[in-house]
């Protein structure tokens, strides 16, 4: 079964790769919508938004987010996607995001990503 993103009423799956999650703790003053790219930090391996430009294990993508996330009321644990396959139009990219940087994120993991037609 395809699960349909609200918001954009197009499908998030782009194949029949089996959807993986995790719990995972999330760094304070994270806000993101559903299926943001997310990093996980290493000086205290708290996961925060994905940042290509940033450091310190930020600009690595490893998971994407299951939900809405708001933190800001302190870290707390939340369920993050860390395996599957998506379609391309479905990611919360970060603005200003070229092709070539969408083809490199989650580069060794087991998240996939592709345009669906």
């Amino acid at each position: 079964m395809t699960e349909v993103y609200q918001k954009q009423n197009i499908p998030t799956t782009a194949g029949s790769e089996p959807t993986t999650f995790a719990n995972g703790q999330v760094a304070s003053g994270v806000t993101c919508p559903k299926l943001t790219p997310l990093a996980l930090r290493t000086a205290d391996s708290q996961i925060v938004v994905w940042d290509p430009a940033g450091s310190g294990g930020a600009e690595k993508a490893l998971f994407l987010s299951a939900m809405a996330i708001d933190t800001t009321a302190g870290a707390a644990q939340k369920e993050v996607i860390k395996g599957g396959y998506f379609n391309e139009a479905a990611i919360n990219w970060p603005d200003g995001m070229t092709a070539v940087q969408k083809a490199a994120a989650f580069a060794g993991t087991p998240i996939s990503h592709s345009v669906v037609r």
